[in-house]
């Protein structure tokens, strides 16, 4: 099973490696993990990934990526020892780093298969930290699924969740925060999500369209987005206490590149 989404993603992030510098996300296995065949394509590719559009999409895939390792490696630093990669198609953050963490790597089984084989095919080991957590967003199994492959839910967890929320129903992307929500206290999540056409601009309203048109042709049609006070208020009732918005702006400030506001980030703490 290879979702386009997740290949699009992957290639975008092996991209930004070989197109962009400074490197927002340092991600050395990004290119070996696409394959000869594909980095080649991607190498002799040059001109195209000069296109605006082409530089816009490797930004924004490369900033929401370092937000939640950000994220992970603070969490980390205080004590924190799992974290739980949601929809983990071809990340790499669990074979770059050297930890001691437990790192669930959270996807339909398909998903993690065809990773798998990707991994094998590029020669990169599986460190024995790894849990692969197969589970469907759809079905509301998530912690049980978890806790079938160790996770402890008396314990804090940070949880990275990009790049899916999207392709969900609103029940289905509030029914995985309310669990996240159910984990222990210092729990918490970042993720990215769609925002409600009124709250965009001419330019943003027709990249979304543009965007939800390619999806939509290529079988993964975006099903949900939100206007970010009333998703901020269903995070507070499900038992988020801090809740941080990253828009635009404020990702700009972060690490440079000015992004669309058509997708925002959330990093809410349990």
């Amino acid at each position: 099973m290879q979702k386009p989404s997740a290949w699009i993603t992957a290639t975008a992030r092996a991209a930004h490696q070989l197109y962009d510098q400074p490197l927002i996300l340092n991600d050395p296995l990004a290119v070996r993990l696409l394959g000869a065949e594909r980095e080649a394509e991607l190498r002799a590719d040059a001109q195209r990934q000069q296109h605006p559009l082409a530089v816009a999409m490797r930004a924004t895939m490369a900033v929401r990526a370092r937000l939640a390792e950000d994220s992970w490696l603070t969490a980390q630093a205080r004590g924190m020892q799992q974290y739980v990669i949601l929809g983990a198609g071809l990340d790499t953050y669990a074979y770059r780093a050297e930890h001691t963490a437990h790192i669930y790597e959270v996807d339909l089984p398909a998903m993690q298969q065809w990773k798998r084989d990707c991994l094998r095919a590029a020669d990169i080991s599986e460190p024995a930290n790894v849990r692969y957590t197969a589970t469907d967003f759809t079905d509301g199994s998530l912690l049980e699924d978890l806790q079938q492959q160790g996770f402890d839910a008396a314990h804090p967890a940070c949880f990275s969740w990009l790049g899916v929320s999207m392709y969900l129903r609103p029940d289905e992307v509030m029914r995985t925060l309310r669990d996240i929500a159910d984990c222990a206290p210092g729990s918490s999540i970042v993720f990215d999500y769609c925002v409600q056409r009124r709250h965009l601009n001419d330019n943003e309203r027709a990249g979304l369209d543009f965007v939800a048109a390619a999806l939509a042709a290529q079988g993964e049609p975006l099903q949900s987005s939100f206007e970010p006070p009333l998703l901020e208020h269903m995070l507070r009732h499900h038992g988020y206490r801090h809740i941080e918005h990253f828009g635009a702006e404020e990702l700009s400030a972060l690490y440079g590149p000015r992004l669309s506001g058509i997708f925002r980030l959330v990093r809410a703490t349990v």
